[in-house]
């Protein structure tokens, strides 16, 4: 068997992942909307004036990779405030259960 100290969360991993994980969620909801403002095939451009169609596809094809992002962004958002919750958990946990143990120890 091991020492006491082999086995346990690391909080303040934990909160470094939740803030890595918003950190990244910021940069896809920018980088969603640069993908979303790209203005491919609208207004006055003129390279594929003879093929709207297609210029309409790759545009709708744009916004749905921004749309794409947006959703990762959202998803990479709730998992860090999810992690941080769990962080703030462990941390009451431990301290309530250390309290614990030191009023029966009296």
């Amino acid at each position: 068997m091991g020492e006491s100290g082999d086995f346990g969360v690391r909080i303040a991993a934990l909160h470094t992942a939740a803030t890595t994980l918003r950190d990244n969620a910021a940069a896809l909801r920018q980088h969603a909307g640069a993908v979303a403002d790209h203005a491919f095939g609208i207004g006055n451009d003129r390279a594929g004036r003879d093929y709207s169609a297609q210029g309409a596809d790759v545009h709708q094809g744009f916004e749905r990779a921004a749309a794409c992002l947006r959703y990762w962004s959202a998803a990479a958002a709730a998992t860090a405030d999810v992690i941080d919750r769990a962080a703030t958990e462990y941390e009451r946990l431990d301290r309530d259960r250390a309290t614990a143990l030191d009023e029966a120890g009296r």
